[in-house]
């Protein structure tokens, strides 16, 4: 057994908070998008298809490099290629508030999303680095609560930043945030170790086809299905919910952040959970079946919006406690020594999800299929249940 110092303790407790809020970061951003997109939308005269291509572009850029910087992660080490990534992130989203046309704003969000390819491999590299071993589900469960509490509050701190300013001032606001914090990265001393890969005892020469195996390829498209449901879910909020609930883009804004709140706590638990079974596909597959039935409920438009509130809540926790489970299934298929790649790759088909399928979504909002929104949805998570079960077949066979 090994032996834990309490500065030992305090130094593992102070990277988990440091590498939390940066991935708190990673999806505040992203989400903080949301109920800023109608007042672009409405300044520059897009359509909602015009609208899903920067959600598109953003993801685009995180997917094609995020492979890439896992390779540059495992054989470099991660504090460096972090802190870069952070500030990059930071100083685009905030240049987006000066933009005058459409086509600055790609530009702009095709840039923040090649910062965000960094926070995944890096993250899980100096989490595994940098936390004892008996922990690990822990130190992974708060780091997906640091990223549900981003996801949590970025429409809801956005939506009051617009309410206050406009969404120029919110935008800068935001990116100046990012980069505050790539400087308190940067002073951390050893809190963020520069060792990190020869902690995996990573093998550079070793070939990227070497590390693709047949469970990260599956769950590289649990990943892009998973998150195809989620994007529509979420960040079209704005445009379903008023349609379909009757309130206003403010009030869907503060609904989503109770969705995204409750799938925080739902990460919580879900850490606790995951340390203590061994059947994390079963955990999926329970938790993803209710999540399916909740959005097909709240697609048929026949409940209040009391209701509404009470189904996301619930929707919300069952969605976050898979995390935990997920991050333990791609720990257990990453072969030694890539273990950046391995997360940096099948975090990509969270992108390739989150990339496409805004397209698809936005041109049912463009058309007044806005009931559909939810069925496609829920379509993608029933599709992800059939891959585990599926996965766990082969394997039985």
């Amino acid at each position: 057994m090994s032996t834990i110092t309490s500065s030992g303790v305090g130094r593992e407790v102070r990277a988990i908070g440091l590498i939390g809020f940066g991935h708190f970061l990673s999806h505040f951003y992203f989400f903080g998008l949301v109920p800023l997109l109608v007042a672009i939308r409405n300044e520059f005269g897009l359509s909602a298809v015009e609208i899903g291509a920067i959600l598109t572009v953003y993801n685009i850029a995180t997917g094609a490099l995020q492979t890439p910087m896992g390779i540059l992660v495992d054989r470099l080490g991660a504090r460096r290629v972090l802190i870069g990534g952070l500030f990059v992130t930071g100083v685009a989203f905030g240049a987006a508030g000066y933009t005058s046309s459409y086509w600055e704003l790609l530009v702009l969000f095709f840039l923040a999303g090649a910062g965000n390819s960094v926070f995944h491999p890096a993250d899980y590299v100096i989490l595994t680095a940098s936390v004892d071993a008996t922990r690990q589900g822990r130190a992974y469960s708060m780091h997906s609560f640091g990223g549900s509490l981003g996801t949590a509050a970025g429409p809801a701190a956005m939506a009051l930043l617009l309410a206050q300013f406009d969404w120029r001032i919110a935008l800068m606001i935001g990116g100046t945030i990012g980069v505050v914090l790539s400087f308190v990265f940067v002073f951390s001393g050893d809190t963020l170790r520069e060792d990190a890969a020869r902690k995996q005892t990573t093998k550079s020469e070793t070939p990227l086809r070497s590390m693709i195996n047949r469970g990260v390829v599956l769950l590289f498209m649990f990943y892009v299905l998973t998150s195809s449901a989620n994007i529509g879910l979420t960040a079209f909020a704005p445009f379903y919910l008023p349609a379909l609930y009757d309130v206003s883009v403010q009030t869907a804004s503060y609904i989503l952040s109770v969705l995204l709140f409750s799938n925080a706590m739902g990460t919580l638990f879900g850490g606790w959970l995951a340390d203590r079974t061994p059947r994390h596909d079963l955990v999926l597959v329970v938790s993803f079946s209710i999540y399916a039935v909740m959005l097909t409920v709240v697609g048929t438009a026949l409940i209040p919006v009391v209701a509404l509130i009470g189904a996301f809540v619930i929707g919300g926790f069952v969605r976050g406690i898979v995390n935990p489970s997920r991050d333990m299934m791609v720990r257990e298929v990453a072969p030694s020594g890539a273990l950046g790649t391995v997360f940096a790759f099948v975090s990509t088909g969270f992108n390739v999800g989150q990339g496409l399928a805004p397209l698809a979504y936005g041109a049912l909002i463009d058309r007044a299929l806005t009931n559909e929104i939810l069925y496609l949805s829920a379509g993608f998570m029933i599709l992800s249940i059939c891959l585990l079960l599926f996965s766990r077949n082969t394997k039985a066979g």
